[in-house]
């Protein structure tokens, strides 16, 4: 069946769909709801699918996760039981403090949706109903998820939802994210894009309480401590590589002027170009907040649990197809910009995800003026009624990449076979930050068997040692198999 007929059946899906998506937009963005309690939206979008009927199955708090479902619609036949699997990613959460409150006799802040989450889960509403009733009329087999994926601002909930299994076994995972325009504003969208690797650390320093006044000599100085840790990290910035980023606040730095501090506490966000690179700079950061802490004579405590996002790997050919789609529909579309493609600063935990199974996240530009991402005024761009219309273009392209998974043998097999290279890639990778030769053949399947067991599924080895990887302690893991 020609592309062009393939296009136009999914384009006519998303028109016929259009205004429940945007009703569903609209209310994301006039509730918006922080990482974790996304109830709203969770309940919006699940109501919305259950009202389309029988096709879909709806599961909510999918996984085990109060605020994710899982939506799927399939057809999978005698001649085909091992039907291939493709997952659309849906965002929800919101930013704190981002808008000011009305009506409010105090300057207080309320959430926002200044990430345009709210775009992201319309596309890949977009996307996934119309890759569904394509391939249903066209009497396709496959398995098309819609996944609610909560708290990427702040909890990493596609982290949570690969460590139940949610991505095991699929064959490729699309989503987009929006952003400001480019240097270029006639384009329109970007398919390849790379994310840092992040660390969030929460540091607790302890010291001794004194009246600052009668007897500041018998204090110990926690606030000292934290502010010569905050200007050690200043200097040390001066040495780190351009891609790395240490940005940090005082969440707390005492109780009265007139008190010596006993506890003070910060918390910094790092990143770097890979995981391993985020790993050599955790460790200099921390070197700085123990050396603050001696010496002022206080304790450290550095909480590094949160479960680190991994730099994006993305597919190259899910990006080449989504590329060669969206010019199809007539979207102005770069396949690489170096402003987006070369230089990432964001980070994001579909990047974990792309160490499990093929994934991409291409970017899309709103109209925010000069406003970026987590800004007040990107909040309100990624509210218009164009931001919403470009939302639902690169709905089109990941429905139409989507269906090639789905439906054509050749493109599946150059996805998996992209797939496979960057994991064997990743191991050597990993292999040289640990100063050892590449795994041999031999090391990767028993890296990989090892994954197998700790999943308890039945996985390629490439697909095994991905999720392996995917672990926020696989550079100890690898270090202890090779």
């Amino acid at each position: 069946m020609e592309e062009s007929w393939i296009r136009a059946q999914i384009a006519n899906s998303i028109t016929r769909h259009e205004v429940s998506v945007k009703a569903i937009n609209d209310k994301i963005w006039n509730n918006p709801e922080l990482s974790g309690q996304e109830t709203i939206a969770h309940d919006s979008i699940c109501d919305f699918f259950d009202s389309l009927g029988s096709d879909y199955k709806v599961q909510r708090h999918a996984w085990g996760i109060t605020t994710s479902f899982m939506i799927e619609a399939s057809r999978v036949t005698e001649t085909h039981l091992h039907a291939r699997t493709i997952v659309f990613n849906a965002e929800y959460d919101a930013l704190p403090n981002m808008v000011p409150e009305e009506n409010s006799s105090q300057v207080k802040f309320k959430a926002a949706h200044a990430c345009g989450h709210n775009l992201i889960a319309s596309a890949s509403i977009a996307a996934f109903i119309a890759c569904w009733e394509t391939l249903k009329a066209n009497g396709g087999t496959g398995i098309v998820r819609l996944l609610g994926t909560p708290a990427e601002e702040r909890g990493g909930g596609k982290i949570q939802l690969l460590e139940k299994g949610a991505y095991n076994g699929v064959h490729a995972c699309l989503m987009v994210h929006p952003g400001p325009m480019y240097s270029d504003k006639s384009i329109a969208a970007v398919s390849v894009t790379r994310s840092l690797a992040s660390q969030r650390l929460i540091v607790d320093f302890n010291g001794q309480a004194a009246h600052a006044g009668f007897a500041p000599w018998y204090g110990k100085n926690a606030l000292d401590a934290l502010v010569t840790s905050y200007v050690s990290i200043s200097t040390l910035r001066q040495q780190l590589d351009p891609s790395c980023r240490v940005s940090g606040i005082v969440v707390h730095g005492g109780k009265a002027p007139n008190i010596i501090p006993d506890h003070t506490r910060a918390e910094y966000s790092i990143r770097a170009a890979s995981a391993p690179a985020l790993r050599d700079l955790e460790a200099k950061v921390i070197k700085c907040f123990h050396s603050g802490a001696e010496g002022t004579g206080c304790t450290v405590e550095v909480n590094n649990t949160r479960k680190a996002y991994w730099d994006l790997k993305a597919n190259i050919v899910l990006c080449s197809r989504f590329t060669h789609h969206m010019r199809g529909f007539g979207v102005n579309i770069a396949h690489k910009l170096a402003e987006i493609t070369d230089h990432p600063g964001a980070a994001t935990d579909q990047g974990n995800v792309s160490y499990t199974c093929p994934a991409i996240q291409p970017a899309f530009s709103i109209q925010s003026g000069k406003s970026v991402n987590h800004t007040p005024g990107f909040a309100d761009a990624a509210h218009t009624l164009d931001a919403f219309n470009r939302a639902m273009a690169c709905g089109k392209g990941m429905a139409a990449v989507g269906y090639d998974v789905l439906t054509n043998d050749m493109i599946a097999t150059e996805v998996n076979a992209a797939f496979n290279k960057g994991v064997q890639q990743k191991a050597a990778d990993i292999a040289r930050y640990y100063e050892l030769n590449p795994p041999t053949e031999e090391q990767i399947s028993k890296l990989a068997s090892f994954a197998t067991a700790a999943e308890e599924v039945t996985m390629t080895i490439e697909q095994a040692l991905g999720s392996l990887m995917a672990s926020d302690n696989y550079l100890d893991r690898f270090k202890q198999l090779l």
